[in-house]
């Protein structure tokens, strides 16, 4: 439980919001199936490809509409369906977004005949993003993280202090189901990115130049390719987020035949 509420404070803190503005927001139920928004590209015919959302704390998922990420992707030529799912704080903190996520959006997406999943997830929604693409390697093609909490600063400094992540001396044993360690067995696979990276579903990262997540987000940014990383100007908001999200639409990497996909400019 100690890690989780460090995930309050930190995004709140990168936010620059106060806790007691949202109080209600803590105390919502967990439901199963896990409730998700639907938006086909076409409402007649279902893709065989299908982007699934994730929002970051305090953010409802039709917030992905209003903020116009969901008109940015249809303005553009594509293949996939979105789904933007409704994985609140409750989940992460009774620890069952994996399951929750993995057996109601990405296990039922394949029972739909998706043959193409992708993942994105901002916020503390690049957090859940990995968790259940750590779950579900074999299943989702792509990560895309958009200012996503990585765990708690200390554990940040201490792999940088390491020499980096490929040098870090990941500890062993670690329950992924821990919730006061669940950072340190995520950052073990992440460091799969830096030694093995073709066993791990291509990852894309961004960031704002003054967004107080960035320490993490750029020790990440090292192990990938150059166009798989990239940072715009501003802080923890969705106006930064927006201009990343544009960035990797014109060329999305969920769909081969747009070119090479990028966020670094």
């Amino acid at each position: 439980m100690r890690r989780a509420f460090s995930l309050v404070a930190l995004v709140i803190g990168a936010a620059g919001l106060t806790g007691c503005q949202y109080g209600a927001y803590f105390f919502r139920d967990t439901h199963r199936p896990v409730q998700a928004l639907d938006i086909q590209r076409d409402p007649y015919v279902r893709s065989d490809c299908l982007v699934v959302l994730m929002p970051g704390m305090l953010d409802l998922p039709d917030q992905y509409l209003e903020h116009g990420f969901i008109e940015d992707a249809m303005r553009r030529p594509g293949r996939c369906d979105f789904v933007a799912v409704d994985a609140h704080f409750a989940y992460y903190r009774e620890g069952s977004l994996r399951r929750a996520v993995g057996e109601d959006i990405i296990v039922a997406a394949q029972a739909r005949g998706y043959e193409s999943i992708w993942i994105v997830g901002i916020s503390m929604g690049g957090l859940g993003a990995l968790l259940v693409a750590e779950e579900y390697a074999q299943v989702i093609d792509g990560i895309v993280l958009l200012a996503p909490f990585l765990g708690d600063e200390a554990l940040v400094r201490s792999i940088e202090e390491a020499g980096g992540l490929e040098a870090w001396d990941a500890p062993e044993g670690m329950d992924r189901y821990d919730e006061d360690e669940f950072d340190d067995e995520l950052w073990g696979w992440l460091q799969g990115y830096a030694t093995e990276p073709s066993a791990r579903p291509p990852l894309y990262i961004g960031v704002g130049t003054e967004d107080r997540l960035r320490p993490g987000v750029g020790l990440l940014a090292q192990v990938l390719p150059d166009e798989r990383s990239g940072e715009a100007e501003g802080g923890h908001n969705w106006a930064t987020w927006r201009v990343l999200w544009r960035r990797l639409l014109a060329s999305p990497p969920w769909d081969p035949a747009a070119g090479v996909p990028r966020i670094d400019r």
